[in-house]
């Protein structure tokens, strides 16, 4: 069952303590329901309309949205389920405006994630701002967990960066993706797992096969800036960066590494690799997401020349029966 097969306006009988329905919002009610999800007073066109442009630039489906009716029914909170390729979606929810409304829109949520199950969803995710702690109640009540709090960090990218060109040790070689290197990168990536710091909670949630789907859907695919780092000839290690074009920014997707290959220097050695690789090209920032408990990795961007920008908490709800390992 798709998102696009599920009845429009269908009324979910009111529940949850009295609580008003739930609606699957058509588009004739999308801008009311966006309005309610933003958090704009009624009638702020110009919220709703920068919102909707947004979400047409950025391919972002609006099939996915929930809506409780209030008594005189309207719409009073809205939830957006938007799938992403690695059978992930991401959870966008109205915030509680205080402690009392947090049952409606958490049963909102779960009504929602509920549906997921029947799209090929295997775990919904959310992010949200770390003061927002009755939006995070909200989720938890909603059968969300904590995952981590990440950092999002930015590094200015410049033609006249004089970034150090890695020295490789005599074991140890790096290799430009390619389609025929498909399985390397899957042995690389799973080996990187192992006893990883970088959100922990994820392991065994996801096939590695949706992990690399989503990573390939996150901005722009260039097979010639993912990277595998060898040892001894075996895959121990990944670089992955994708561009933004439309924002001339590129993302640092993934770097990781076997447990052998870690504490040797190899980790800095293949960022300012690929710091290299972007420098011939126009990206004029290079963004990531890290962990605040991976400490090391923190460290190490912090010492290349990465800044924070936002923190947001990232909590996860998975929907379907584990995978098979390996996997994360």
């Amino acid at each position: 069952m798709t998102i696009s097969q599920t009845k429009s306006d269908q009324l979910r009988p009111s529940d949850d303590n009295g609580l008003g329905a739930i609606i699957h919002v058509g588009p004739g009610r999308r801008s009311e329901a966006i309005e309610r999800l933003v958090g704009t007073i009624s009638g702020d066109r110009v919220a709703v309309d920068r919102f909707l442009h947004y979400a047409k630039a950025n391919a972002i489906r609006l099939d996915g949205l929930w809506s409780r009716l209030d008594r005189a029914g309207g719409l009073a909170f809205s939830v957006l389920v938007v799938p992403s390729p690695g059978r992930t979606a991401m959870v966008f929810s109205s915030r509680p405006a205080s402690s009392r409304q947090i049952p409606a829109i958490a049963g909102l949520i779960d009504h929602a994630c509920r549906q997921l199950s029947g799209w090929n969803v295997n775990l919904a995710q959310a992010l949200i701002e770390p003061a927002e702690r009755a939006e995070q109640e909200a989720f938890t009540s909603a059968g969300f967990t904590e995952l981590s709090l990440l950092s999002y960090l930015e590094r200015p990218l410049s033609s006249s960066d004089a970034v150090p060109a890695p020295q490789w040790p005599p074991s140890v070689r790096i290799e430009p993706y390619a389609e025929t290197l498909h399985d390397d990168l899957v042995r690389a990536l799973e080996a990187s797992y192992e006893r990883t710091l970088d959100c922990p909670g994820l392991y065994g949630l996801r096939t590695t096969a949706d992990i690399i789907a989503g990573h390939m859907a996150t901005g722009q695919f260039v097979e010639s800036l993912w990277t595998i780092l060898r040892m001894a000839d075996e895959p121990v290690g990944a670089l992955l960066l994708n561009p933004f074009p439309g924002h001339r920014t590129a993302e640092l997707v993934y770097l990781g590494l076997a447990p052998a290959a870690r504490g040797c220097g190899l980790g800095r050695k293949l960022l300012r690799y690929g710091l290299g690789l972007l420098k011939k090209r126009r990206e004029r920032a290079l963004t990531l997401a890290v962990d605040e408990r991976n400490t090391p990795a923190l460290a190490l961007y912090r010492s290349e020349g990465f800044r924070p920008l936002v923190q947001r908490v990232a909590l996860i709800r998975p929907l379907g029966r584990p995978p098979d390992q390996p996997a994360r």
